[in-house]
């Protein structure tokens, strides 16, 4: 167990350090600077050269590239992302501010589409000479809906034609207003649609997955055996089949956390949810390079933890893994 844990977490350092120098190089090529949007936003008539030479020099933008990435690095060991360029605060404060709200959302999707998901695909796997075309073609159609689009359309059928829910917003205006019980109905209402636009995408993908992993092990020897004893269909189904079908779901989890990321910063971007998502996309625009790279530390920890757990489920889940790495005699 130890070996293979620390082949895992040496891995997803090794990782960890190719992201950031992958993203660090990529921000720094895109043209224009914090500095240059800072003079932008502010006009620049309003700062001196030497003011704006000073911002350079305090962000260690006048130095070369590999200078930049040591300081920045040296900081990110000791847990300090520096100072935004564009106010100036702290980006660890920043992204502690808005870090909950994207957690709560993904995580929250991610509940519902693995117990929403997870039985569609077997019960279509069960049923699957009637109507499992069609339920396999609505899975791939969910699934290939853009975000964006999906997004739109239950903003407008929703909010704008039947105002049953709010257009966008974490909060109502008169938020601070509400009884306590009525702020937690309002900050649910507000959370239903960026969900459901969350969801949909990822209960396909459970859905199909599943369903092919019952079909697969409804074939197996065993179940036939089992069958032919006289096992309970029920029994079949939900004690044999998918005891083994559940195994490589363990997988899909760690793999579904980055769609979930990269998809909250376009929806929350959408509904104006305040994350990390929205605030990923206000700082590209705004070239702060500290705020980026804060941002892509935590994703990039985020996704790797969650790869690193799905693989360490994984190995409890299915006893035919050897955890010190070798392979059974068998």
């Amino acid at each position: 167990m130890t070996s293979y844990l620390t082949r895992r977490l040496a891995y997803a350092i090794v990782t960890f350090f190719g992201i950031t120098i992958a993203i660090f190089i990529l921000i720094h090529a895109v043209p224009g600077d914090p500095v240059s949007m800072y003079a932008a936003r502010y006009g620049p008539r309003s700062l001196s050269r030497a003011v704006l030479q000073e911002i350079r020099h305090r962000h260690h933008l006048d130095r070369p590239l590999i200078m930049q990435y040591g300081w920045w690095l040296r900081g990110v060991l000791s847990l300090d992302f520096g100072p935004s360029v564009m106010d100036g605060v702290p980006v660890i404060e920043r992204i502690g501010q808005r870090l909950p709200n994207t957690i709560l959302l993904n995580a929250v999707s991610l509940l519902l589409a693995a117990v929403v998901g997870i039985p569609m695909g077997i019960f279509g796997a069960a049923g699957k000479r009637r109507g499992g075309s069609a339920s396999s073609a609505t899975f791939l159609l969910l699934y290939s809906l853009p975000t964006f689009w999906v997004a739109l359309l239950l903003m407008r059928t929703f909010s704008v034609d039947h105002q049953w829910l709010p257009l966008y917003g974490m909060t109502s205006d008169d938020y601070l207003l509400l009884s306590p019980a009525a702020r937690i109905g309002d900050r649910l209402l507000h959370m239903v649609l960026p969900v459901v636009t969350l969801t949909l995408g990822q209960l396909a993908m459970f859905a199909r997955f599943s369903r092919a992993s019952v079909e697969e092990v409804i074939g197996q020897d065993y179940i036939i055996a089992a069958r032919a004893r006289g096992v309970a269909p029920g029994s079949l189904l939900w004690q044999h089949a998918l005891r083994n079908a559940l195994i490589p779901l363990i997988t899909l989890f760690g793999l579904t956390v980055p769609y979930l990321i990269s998809g909250s910063v376009i929806v929350e971007r959408i509904f104006q949810w305040d994350g990390i998502g929205r605030l990923y996309i206000i700082s590209i625009l705004t070239r702060d390079y500290p705020t980026v790279l804060g941002l892509t530390v935590v994703t990039a920890v985020m996704t790797l933890m969650a790869s690193v757990g799905a693989d360490l489920l994984y190995a409890f889940a299915d006893p035919r893994i050897r955890l010190d790495g070798s392979a059974d005699a068998s």
